[in-house]
């Protein structure tokens, strides 16, 4: 079996990291293929991110939830399974710290893990009729201003009916697996990542009227702006694509999916519970 293994940059303790992995499979048979992060390696095989997907059987992240949400359209596209370990703050995407490793492990290898498969978007974007852009996301797509302090006025279209005109910073769209991210900051709603659904939020809004917006993903929405100063398109909070001009951006749901392997007692509410700090007892009076 080939194992790659994904790491955030600048990880502090990749020492530890190795120690954990070469203890764990000393007697196993298994093949080892490292990113460019694992900046430890002397005789490991160390391949870009395109490479070590493809190699691999099963992918091991080390991270937060943006190591998970960089590896994820090309793990999607290669329907590859994945175990995040969670080295960051919250962790709404990783499985497990690294403290539970040999556990996990122990159950995949009894496959005893649950599949826990996450649907991508797909986002398309024309600048002033020119060349299309294509871009899969896990989380959301981002529409906002640059550093200039000025509201952007942006059409909101689904399946090509206008729906509004948004006088605001941005917007996000997002799947339900996103809707713990960024949109959630903005004020949407907290969504269960299996439902059928996309999420549009506006960012700080001029007229309080324009809510978050929950619709069916079988939709297809699109955003159009013309605009004279640099508008983001930003891809899970990371790949970004300046647009400037007439531009438009349709979004719709994607045939890929990103497969999580979990514990089967890991259950999305207890993990809200646990990273939101949400309380189940009443303080006594």
């Amino acid at each position: 079996m080939n194992i790659g293994v994904v790491c955030k940059p600048n990880l502090s303790n990749l020492n530890e990291i190795k120690k954990v992995i070469d203890k764990y499979f000393s007697d196993k048979n298994c093949k080892f293929i490292f990113d460019n992060n694992y900046s430890i390696a002397k005789d490991e095989l160390i391949l870009p991110l395109k490479e070590l997907v493809k190699l691999s059987d099963l992918i091991l992240a080390f991270g937060g939830d943006g190591t998970l949400l960089h590896i994820a359209e090309e793990v999607a596209l290669n329907n590859k399974p994945v175990i995040g370990f969670n080295l960051g703050n919250l962790g709404f995407l990783t499985e497990a710290p690294l403290s539970d490793f040999n556990v996990i492990l122990d159950n995949f290898f009894k496959d005893n893990l649950r599949s826990d498969k996450r649907n991508l978007m797909t986002a398309s974007l024309m600048v002033e009729n020119k060349n299309e852009i294509k871009r899969n996301f896990l989380n959301d797509i981002v529409i906002n201003k640059g550093a200039l302090s000025k509201i952007i006025n942006l059409d909101l279209h689904i399946d090509d009916k206008l729906v509004s005109q948004i006088r605001a910073d941005g917007i996000i769209i997002s799947s339900p697996t996103g809707s713990t991210a960024y949109s959630l900051s903005a004020g949407g709603p907290i969504v269960v990542p299996n439902l059928p659904l996309m999420v549009i939020t506006p960012i700080c809004p001029h007229t309080l009227s324009n809510r978050p917006l929950v619709i069916s993903d079988n939709c297809e929405v699109t955003v159009t702006l013309e605009s004279n100063n640099p508008v983001y398109a930003t891809f899970d909070g990371s790949n970004s694509e300046e647009l400037a001009g007439k531009f438009e951006v349709r979004i719709i749901k994607s045939n890929l999916d990103f497969n999580l392997l979990r514990m089967k007692n890991n259950a999305y509410f207890s993990v809200l519970k646990n990273k939101l700090m949400w309380s189940n007892t009443y303080e006594s009076k």
